[in-house]
């Protein structure tokens, strides 16, 4: 198969990787195929040095991503253990995403519902279209929810905006989702590959290993506090103190000129 045929496409571009759910026919349904191959790539993505940030998107202008594969329900969570499998694989995914240690942003335009609102807030940072829609169909469906995307976007709203949300399954306009904080921004749909392009840019030219660090410890702080593993947040802090990078940004900063981290 080749990659610009794949179900999910990974590309570099410069310091931008890019990870493209890649089946615009069904509005980027995600199959369990799918959800599978996305931690290998995060992973690739994290071991690059030469990537600074992670872009997730779906192809074409109609869908971000428009939750599951629903047809193929019947044959993937026949019984209890297949659905054990098949929410271990999707936590999985939207964990690798969660998790890795380079910022992330969703670049949403048009549909982002059910699994695709779980990308999306497994993500760092959510710029949308002003022709993008959000919703959680789930009670329309007669599904059990996975509880750990439940609880990121009960995070980004607030308990009260996100009962609403899964309660009634409504459709959030991009507005209302702005207004709620489900989105950090949102752009004319014609003005969004540029925008996030620009916003992408501006993280990749900043200190690596103070992102590294800063993103540890977002995740530390949203674990329970004896789970936290703040010395682990101690490291990478203290790794930046020790760094190349540090002294060139002192360096940059008496020469009044823009720094040159390389990430060590």
């Amino acid at each position: 198969m080749s990659q610009d045929n794949a179900p999910i496409l990974a590309l570099k571009d410069g310091p931008i990787g890019w990870l493209v759910f890649n089946h615009p026919a069904k509005h980027n349904a995600v199959s369990l195929e799918m959800a599978a191959m996305v931690p290998p790539i995060v992973a690739d993505f994290e071991a690059d040095p030469d990537i600074r940030v992670v872009i997730v998107k779906g192809a074409g202008d109609r869908a971000f991503i428009a939750g599951s594969n629903i047809s193929n329900f019947d044959a993937i969570r026949a019984d209890a253990e297949a659905n054990r499998k098949y929410q271990e694989i999707s936590q999985g995914s939207y964990d690798s995403i969660y998790h890795c240690e380079k910022p992330t942003i969703a670049m949403i335009r048009g549909y982002c519902m059910g699994g695709g609102m779980d990308y999306a807030a497994s993500c760092d940072i959510r710029i949308c279209s002003s022709d993008s829609v959000f919703a959680i169909p789930a009670v329309k469906l007669g599904l059990g929810y996975g509880y750990q995307g439940q609880i990121r976007l009960n995070r980004l709203i607030g308990g009260s905006r996100a009962r609403d949300l899964y309660f009634t399954g409504r459709r959030y306009s991009a507005e209302e989702a702005l207004r709620c904080g489900m989105v950090h921004d949102m752009v004319p749909p014609e003005e969004l590959d540029a925008h996030v392009r620009r916003y992408a840019m501006g993280i990749a030219e900043n200190a690596p290993l103070t992102i590294k660090a800063l993103k540890q410890v977002f995740l530390e702080l949203e674990c329970d506090p004896a789970e936290r593993d703040m010395q682990r947040a101690h490291a990478l802090i203290a790794a930046c103190y020790e760094s190349e990078d540090y002294k060139e940004g002192k360096k940059a900063f008496a020469e009044k000129r823009a720094p040159r981290f390389r990430g060590k």
